[in-house]
C-alpha cells in the first residue's frame, strides 16, 4: 500500500501515478472503489481490469456510483466522472493542470475470488494494480 499522505483516503494500492483505493480488502461483492490519480499527471487515463490465472472466465467490473449523493467531497481532490468504453473499463479525459489529486468513485465487483488486476494506461506509461478478491462479501466495519 502507498501512502498518498494527507489526502482522504490516504493509502492505495499500486506505484503511481494511479491508485486503487477505498478498501483495504476485497470480496466477491460490490464494494466502494476509488481511483486516485497523482496531481503530477494530468493527462488521460484508460483502465481495464483483467483475472491473473484460474480459468481467465471470471469477470471484474468497474462501476460508477448509482448517485453522487453518497461522495463526500474530500479538500485537494477532485471528484472526476469516467467513460465507459465498450470494450469494458474507464475512460478518464485530461484535465488542466493543478494541485489537486483526482479521484473517481465507484463499485468495483467480481463474480468469484481470486487475482485480479486494474491495467492503467496513461500518455506514457503502463501501471499495473494487482489485488486478491476474497469469498464472500465484505464483514463491513
Amino acid at each position: 500500500m502507498a501512502d498518498l499522505g494527507s489526502l482522504a483516503p490516504n493509502y492505495g494500492a499500486g506505484v503511481g501515478p494511479a491508485y486503487l483505493s477505498g478498501q483495504v480488502s476485497w470480496y466477491s461483492g460490490a464494494q466502494a472503489t476509488i481511483l486516485m490519480v497523482d496531481s503530477q499527471y494530468s493527462g488521460p487515463l484508460l483502465v481495464r481490469a483483467f483475472q491473473l490465472g484460474g480459468s481467465g472466465k471470471s469477470t471484474v467490473t468497474l462501476a460508477d456510483f448509482p448517485s453522487s449523493d453518497v461522495i463526500k467531497q474530500e479538500p485537494r481532490v477532485a471528484v472526476v466522472p469516467a467513460l465507459h468504453p465498450t470494450e469494458g473499463g474507464l475512460y478518464l479525459g485530461a484535465v488542466a493542470p493543478t494541485s489537486f489529486w483526482r479521484a473517481w468513485y465507484g463499485l468495483l465487483s467480481t463474480d468469484s475470488p481470486g487475482c485480479f488486476g486494474l491495467q492503467v494506461d496513461g500518455d506514457v506509461f503502463t501501471e499495473f494494480i494487482l489485488f486478491v478478491v476474497n469469498p464472500g462479501t465484505s464483514p463491513g466495519g
